[in-house]
């Protein structure tokens, strides 16, 4: 009888500490599941996050067409350069030109009058000129366009990659608890 009642009390005690695990592990099991829901939740998430930024990204590489408008503005200051080289060649030879008298009104019948030439010459130098200042303007503004662009770019791969790197420590902790269920 008295072995009887120690394996009584044994068993009892079995049972009681068996019980406690069984809800310790059905606790550990619901704590497991929301963990789960949540990281379900965070993924998703981080994925629509990814797409937005993906799509951003497109947008900011489509826009980097502006290079052929840099490099037309590039081509266009060449040649207004080359235009003004020119002008001031071409200043230079009718200044350095011997000159007859001062022109008088009805003086120049017969030729040309020297300073006329000299005229157009600084009014297309003036619109040459102008010219100039307008492209490389527009060449800087370009520039500073797409180093912005560049810059963007930069950030959203930045974000990506910190993205990418949480997806991948929530997939690992999943596999982990995959795995010890």
């Amino acid at each position: 009888l008295g072995s009887r009642l120690s394996d009584e009390v044994q068993w009892e005690a079995e049972f009681f500490s068996l019980q406690d695990n069984n809800s310790k592990l059905v606790a550990a099991l619901h704590e497991a599941n929301a963990n789960v829901d949540q990281w379900k939740k965070q993924l998703a998430a981080y994925q629509e996050e990814t797409e937005t930024l993906r799509q951003r990204v497109a947008e900011l590489e489509s826009q980097g067409a502006p290079d052929s408008a840099a490099e037309n503005s590039k081509e266009d200051l060449s040649q207004t350069l080359e235009e003004l080289e020119l002008l001031i060649k071409t200043k230079d030879e009718i200044r350095a030109a011997p000159r007859g008298p001062p022109c008088s009104p009805g003086s120049c019948v017969t030729a040309p009058c020297p300073r006329v030439p000299v005229q157009e010459l600084e009014t297309r130098n003036a619109e040459l000129e102008r010219r100039l200042h307008l492209a490389e303007q527009t060449l800087a503004e370009s520039l500073a366009e797409r180093e912005k662009m560049q810059s963007e770019v930069i950030k959203v791969a930045e974000i990506m990659d910190v993205k990418i790197f949480e997806l991948s420590e929530i997939r690992q902790g999943l596999a982990k608890l995959v795995e010890s269920n």
